[in-house]
């Protein structure tokens, strides 16, 4: 099989967002579900230590940025391309892939700012329950999206 630049750059993009699904997953599955068993206002100084982080943690930022540029490039290309085989399973997964950003900055990002205007003593446990079951739905999203369309890119890479 010889592997040519756009299937290697789905290949890229299909490690990356494999891993943002990843990451996302154990969110999903026992990060929120560990600060839901401890008191809300010390779930809502830790969660805003790990929005802090992720705002600044450079490996984080590449991996969640990369491979979502990397799959646009890739989506862009299908479409251009869009009558060779494996265009289509590159175009969905690419769209798939870039949906984790979309979702991030129109609902999580929201929601963690939210969170950081919250005063501790003011009702934390209402201001937690409700932002961590509205966070939570939003990273099942982001947690799907990018983990089918990383299948979906390496379909289309060895397809081409």
């Amino acid at each position: 099989m010889r592997i040519n630049p756009l299937s290697l750059l789905a290949l890229v993009a299909a490690i990356g967002s494999a891993a943002v699904g990843g990451l996302f997953f154990a969110f999903s599955t026992f990060v929120m579900r560990g600060l839901n068993h401890i008191n809300p206002v010390e779930a809502i100084l830790v969660m805003r230590g790990i929005n802090a982080e992720a705002q600044v943690n450079t490996p984080f930022l590449v991996l969640f940025f990369g491979s979502a540029s990397a799959a646009l490039i890739v989506g862009i290309a299908a479409v251009v391309q869009l009558r060779k085989p494996g265009s289509g399973y590159l175009l969905a997964g690419a769209v798939l892939a870039v949906i984790a950003v979309l979702v991030t900055a129109a609902f999580n990002v929201p929601l963690n700012d939210q969170l950081e205007q919250v005063k501790p003593g003011t009702n934390a446990a209402r201001a937690w329950h409700d932002y961590a079951g509205q966070w939570t739905l939003w990273n099942h999203v982001r947690t799907v999206c990018p983990l089918i369309g990383a299948a979906l890119l390496v379909v289309g890479a060895l397809r081409r």
